[in-house]
């Protein structure tokens, strides 16, 4: 699947390197002030992403063939990690998580043609990284599923796992409600940590009850986060109509959790100036900052 993406997804850029309508980065941007490469056009652009696409189908089929490689598995995993980072750090942004949002909300019209490539290109390389585990697991005769060992020792025995998961589980709980404790505080007229004439300016809009309602909607998520080390997140409860008493499939937690991290992760990467990009006023979508060249 990876390789078929990834394969697909460079012709894609190798069609609009010659040419082709409809490129959606660089200066051809729906909004090209987000974007690292403002400045930059199709010409130059369009073929280095696929350059980038087309080696890295090249890497996830190498990754996916039976038996004995003589390629060190080393080198094929770094190939990935540094696929994934480079299209992190460059072609995906904040504003996937913003749509997402939007989503949520019904509220359809944000969507364009740029976030839908962007989303894309993270399910893209996200593929190419999930089979670089399987093959790593694979290399070191651990399971594929979960990447235990025979031996049953280390990080990820059955004991170690239930000392640090907890741990995990716990602090990915405080730290969204520390985040949406400052989101609620300036929808209730407090600017806590930011400036007078920042909120003022938000009030106007009502840009703070807007980012109150995301906070709501991740300080939620983060309460789920606790049935990862709780009874009712491995048995349906009583009050589920249907579900009670069996047990929770463990792709209900894992896929959500993964897909929310990834984006999350890539907001962040966005905002910390991986790229050129660099805070100015506010952003008027989801109450965070906005962004500009």
């Amino acid at each position: 699947m990876a390789v078929l993406v990834l394969l697909l997804y460079g012709l894609a850029h190798a069609y609009w390197a010659f040419g082709g309508d409809g490129f959606p980065f660089g200066a051809d941007d729906a909004n090209p002030e987000y974007s690292a490469f403002e400045h930059v056009g199709r010409d130059r652009l369009a073929p280095w992403i696929a350059g980038g696409f087309l080696g890295s189908a090249a890497v996830a089929l190498l990754l996916a063939l039976p038996g004995r490689r003589r390629i060190p598995a080393r080198v094929l995993m770094g190939a990935s990690v540094f696929s994934a980072a480079a299209e992190f750090c460059t072609l995906a942004d904040f504003r996937i998580l913003g749509n997402l949002v939007h989503v949520f909300m019904l509220k359809f019209g944000a969507i364009n043609w740029t976030v839908v490539n962007q989303l894309f290109a993270v399910v893209a390389v996200g593929l190419m990284v999930a089979s670089a585990i399987i093959y790593q697991r694979r290399t070191s005769g651990a399971c594929t599923g979960c990447g235990r060992t025979d031996s049953g020792a280390g990080w990820t025995s059955p004991e170690a796992a239930a000392r640090w998961g907890r741990r995990a589980a716990y602090t990915a709980v405080v730290v969204p409600l520390l985040y949406a404790s400052t989101r609620w505080a300036w929808a209730l007229g407090i600017p806590l940590g930011i400036s007078e004439e920042l909120w003022e300016e938000g009030k106007k809009d009502n840009l703070w009850i807007a980012g109150a309602a995301l906070a709501t909607m991740g300080a939620l998520g983060s309460l789920l986060t606790l049935g990862l080390v709780r009874r009712w997140g491995e048995v349906f409860p009583r009050w589920a109509v249907g579900l009670r008493g069996r047990r929770v499939p463990l792709s209900l937690a894992v896929v959500p959790a993964t897909l929310v991290s990834v984006l999350v992760t890539i907001a962040g990467v966005s905002t910390s100036g991986c790229t050129s990009r660099e805070p100015s006023t506010t952003r008027r979508t989801t109450g965070e900052p906005r962004f500009r060249r």
